[in-house]
């Protein structure tokens, strides 16, 4: 594994189910670890839970874990929730304006273009959530 093409997370894990591993990491900003945070009021530590997708059997809640993740799945989540959806918003209101001259319905079908494209993710989430997924490299003792 190349460092640069990864992301790495220690993190303690929540639950094991036969689906998931749930894992708490500590979300620091750069000035968390600051020697004089506790003056600064800009530090800011925030616990967020990651689901893993991955089947590891002896596994136990509390257990400490590295958790690795490209680098370019926040990207396409990026891609995907935000970027595509407004070009699809603008090629649809500048076709349909163009065609039909009005803007409210150029304003209503660019809006209503969204529930097609949100359907499609959503049918789609199983393959999306393991593409755009951690998994655990492994455990810390």
């Amino acid at each position: 594994m190349a460092e640069f093409e990864y992301i790495e997370h220690e993190g303690f894990v929540e639950e094991v189910t036969s689906k998931c591993i749930r894992v708490r990491i500590v979300n620091e900003s750069a000035c968390a670890s600051c020697h004089a945070k506790g003056a600064c009021t800009a530090a800011d530590l925030q616990d967020k839970i990651i689901d893993v997708y991955q089947h590891i059997p002896d596994l136990q809640v509390g257990q400490k874990v590295m958790l690795v993740g490209r680098k370019s799945i926040g990207g396409t989540a990026v891609l995907y929730a935000y970027v595509l959806p407004v070009i699809l918003i603008f090629i649809t209101l500048f076709i349909t304006y163009f065609i039909s001259g009005n803007e409210l319905v150029a304003g209503i079908l660019s809006l209503a273009i969204m529930i097609p494209y949100f359907t499609v993710i959503y049918f789609m989430r199983d393959k999306l959530q393991k593409t755009l997924s951690f998994t655990i490299k492994h455990q810390i003792n």
